[in-house]
């Protein structure tokens, strides 16, 4: 009598300095899983890893303080101006920085994250996060600018290691864990951008205060993380492995695969329509009569419609092989929008709000998912994260100047709107290769 062979899992080798050879087999449906999403096999979630509630927990803690500092300050941007004697480019600055350290520091922080671990950098980070709200709140200008470059550095470090750390403990679940990180970036977002003026006038304090109320998320995000770490510490090996952005590596340049920049290009431009229209959609309501309390309002709609859609879209991720319809879709639900407003439909303008609230929320989960589908291991997630938000960035950072640029030109919003219409365009023929089953 014959009995059926147990099915052998997939596996691979692994090779170490002295050319030894270790063979790692996987889980039964590991190999079924990537399958399933277009990544790579990876290793179960190891006995150390926090269970995936905590791991939720810690994701929505440290994201919710990753743009947060950010919006904080256009609400008081006025009261800034006036008290410190500040021009509009200079006051500008204090939104601005943060955005240059995304691009400026994101290698660095990939390169910290291996050298002493994602777990530890990014409990390090909050602690800095911390020094940067103290120094926001020196009764001096130098204060002030400092405060924001270090908050810019530490919000970068959270930027660039949550998600790999998402893809070590939890490969499985990484689309519904990047985006709930998503989700809480934007309720961050519409937090400081929609308390900070409310709690100032309800507790009675001056606009420092106000912005430096905030401090005490990150320092509950810290008290979370510490009670993680313990469990990070034999995962740590996990993250040993030869960094690639040394000289010797055998292995290639992410900057020289098409792949590796669609997929940098998918995170870009809904991070650059995201700061653009943070920086123009009031002003351009205003311009079509809207007062300037609707218009306002509006942009917080966008906020808040981008919440639950970026939750959403983590999900769709981890339940399909592939991308490409997720990310076209996601391109129409912007062109749809912002056409409008280009119109002059101001009747609609609620509608316009949901549905570019939609597609940004949508497109940024999947945007900051693409790295850990794209990827084949953790290290190269760390670097195509970095590769994505470093270049990315530097693109988004052109948004908002592009658009006044556009608008002083020509007297009108109508070229404004119709160039980020076509980076809607260009987010879609990028999906096409970023979206595929492929890994770098």
């Amino acid at each position: 009598m014959f009995r059926p062979r147990p099915a052998r899992s997939a596996g691979f080798r692994l090779v170490d300095g002295h050319g030894r050879t270790t063979e790692v087999r996987l889980p039964a449906g590991a190999d079924r899983r990537a399958e399933r999403t277009g990544g790579s096999p990876d290793i179960a979630r190891p006995a150390s890893s926090p269970p995936l509630w905590f791991a939720a927990l810690c994701v929505v803690a440290v994201a919710l303080n990753l743009r947060l500092p950010i919006t904080a300050v256009p609400p008081v941007l006025d009261q800034i101006q006036r008290e410190e004697q500040f021009s509009g480019a200079v006051a500008s600055l204090l939104v601005s920085i943060p955005v240059a350290c995304f691009a400026l520091f994101s290698t660095l922080a990939a390169r910290m994250g291996h050298r002493w671990g994602l777990s530890t950098m990014i409990g390090a980070s909050l602690v800095v996060m911390l020094v940067g709200f103290g120094i926001r709140w020196f009764p001096n200008q130098a204060g002030l600018f400092v405060g924001t470059a270090v908050l810019g550095i530490a919000i970068t470090v959270g930027n660039v290691l949550l998600p790999p750390l998402v893809k070590r403990d939890h490969p499985d679940h990484a689309g519904v864990l990047t985006g709930l990180y998503s989700m809480a970036l934007y309720l961050g977002a519409a937090l400081g951008a929609g308390l900070t003026l409310p709690v100032q006038h309800a507790a009675g304090i001056g606009w420092r205060s106000a912005v430096v109320l905030w401090g005490v998320l990150p320092a509950m995000a810290l008290l979370v993380w510490l009670a993680r770490m313990p469990l990070d510490r034999s995962a740590r090996g996990r993250e040993q492995q030869p960094d690639p952005t040394q000289p010797g590596s055998p292995r290639p340049s992410l900057w020289a695969s098409p792949t590796a920049w669609a997929v940098t290009l998918v995170f870009a431009i809904p991070a650059l329509l995201f700061y653009a229209l943070s920086a123009w959609l009031p002003t351009i309501l205003m311009s079509e009569g809207m007062s300037p309390v609707r218009a306002g309002a509006m942009l917080s709609l966008v906020n808040i419609a981008a919440v639950p859609a970026a939750l959403g879209a983590g999900i769709l991720i981890s339940r399909t092989r592939g991308q490409v319809w997720l990310i076209a879709a996601t391109g129409a639900l912007l062109v749809v929008p912002i056409l409008g407003l280009w119109s002059g439909a101001t009747g609609a303008t609620e509608l316009w709000s949901v549905l570019l609230g939609v597609g940004l929320g949508g497109g940024t989960a999947i945007g900051y998912a693409l790295p850990l589908l794209r990827s084949a291991d953790v290290a190269t997630a760390a670097r195509l994260t970095a590769m994505a938000q470093t270049a990315g960035f530097m693109l988004c950072a052109t948004g908002p100047v592009t658009m006044g640029a556009l608008h002083d030109i020509t007297g009108s919003w109508a070229s404004s709107l119709t160039a980020l219409v076509v980076c809607s365009v260009v987010l879609v023929m990028a999906g096409f290769r970023a979206g595929r089953g492929t890994t770098v």
